[in-house]
């Protein structure tokens, strides 16, 4: 369903999940857009082309306490808390389905993530204008046909509201000064860094290309692409014992495939030990492996790995290269 609704009944809307304490959306600090829990509509920010990092360490933590143990017991930290994410880009939303195939494919479910998604509601808003590093719409990330339960468009004077899921069907019925419409929301997204399926196609032919040692030259490898990435998901886990032995807790710790010693195993061998095996496979995992065994690219066009990287190395720029 699709609803015209006043920008002053969204801002009770969202004053009303504010006092729940549950809601999440972006806010400015100084000249970055970040996400954090919300006390007060008036800190949410609406003008914006995307946050500095996605919502993804709300689903994988940085640093994640999976469980803890005596001799006895066996303590799991499942998280049952309800969270409303507002504000979120469509990209970003695309990027969640993305880990999903990733962590909730069937028989091996990752139980820590699979809670938070369960207990979160997704309230998308459309974006308004593209970014210079923005490839979204190359990639088909630019607008959603799943994956949430509101999507707001903003029309000027009012939203476009589409219902996704049935929670957001309760949620719209709640609000008082809505109407059902049939109008079609306005596409504003435009010049934007092109890359099409004839370039993405290259990569089965160019895997010992020159070009990725004389691209990956300039790379410090210091994982900034990774770790605003909003679909890279390696991690680590270590366990942390007490002093007696007898307890401890296992700890999840975020990781880069873009680091030397991600690879590294006992004895002391690391597989892609060269800075342009490390640099090739980040692009090739995200446009052909998963491709192969999902059937959808792994990126969505967010830019935040263009943006970030403080050699300039541009992946549009690549793959066009190719």
């Amino acid at each position: 369903m699709k609803y015209t609704v006043s920008k002053n009944e969204v801002k009770n809307f969202l004053d009303k999940l504010s006092a729940s304490g549950n809601l999440i959306a972006p806010v400015r600090e100084n000249s970055l857009v970040k996400f954090k829990k919300i006390a007060n509509p008036d800190e949410i920010e609406f003008d914006y082309i995307n946050s500095k990092y996605s919502i993804k360490k709300y689903f994988l933590l940085d640093k994640e306490v999976l469980f803890e143990y005596d001799k006895d017991s066996i303590k799991e930290n499942i998280e049952e808390k309800q969270r409303i994410f507002f504000g979120i880009r469509p990209c970003d939303v695309h990027s969640l389905l993305v880990m999903d195939k990733l962590l909730l494919e069937e028989g091996m479910e990752d139980i820590y993530y699979k809670n938070k998604r369960k207990n979160s509601l997704i309230f998308a808003l459309k974006c308004s204008k593209s970014g210079e590093n923005c490839f979204c719409r190359s990639l088909g990330t630019d607008d959603l046909k799943e994956g949430y339960d509101l999507l707001f468009y903003d029309e000027g004077n009012y939203y476009i509201v589409k219902t996704g899921s049935e929670k957001g069907d309760n949620f719209i019925s709640k609000l008082e000064e809505k109407q059902e419409t049939e109008d079609e929301p306005s596409d504003p997204l435009e010049n934007q860094k092109k890359l099409s399926q004839d370039q993405i196609e290259k990569l089965r032919e160019s895997f010992n290309s020159d070009i990725w040692k004389k691209e990956s030259a300039i790379c410090f490898s210091c994982a900034g692409c990774t770790t605003t990435c909003p679909t890279c998901g390696c991690f680590d886990v270590k366990d942390d014992p007490d002093l007696d032995f007898e307890s401890g807790k296992r700890i999840r710790l975020d990781a880069s495939c873009q680091l030397k010693n991600y690879t590294g195993v006992a004895g002391g061998h690391v597989f892609r030990d060269e800075r342009s095996k490390r640099f090739k496979h980040r692009i090739y995992h995200k446009f052909k492996y998963f491709v192969d065994q999902y059937g959808s690219e792994m990126c969505i066009g967010c830019g935040r790995c263009i943006t970030n990287c403080p050699a300039n190395i541009d992946m549009v720029k690549i793959l066009n290269k190719l």
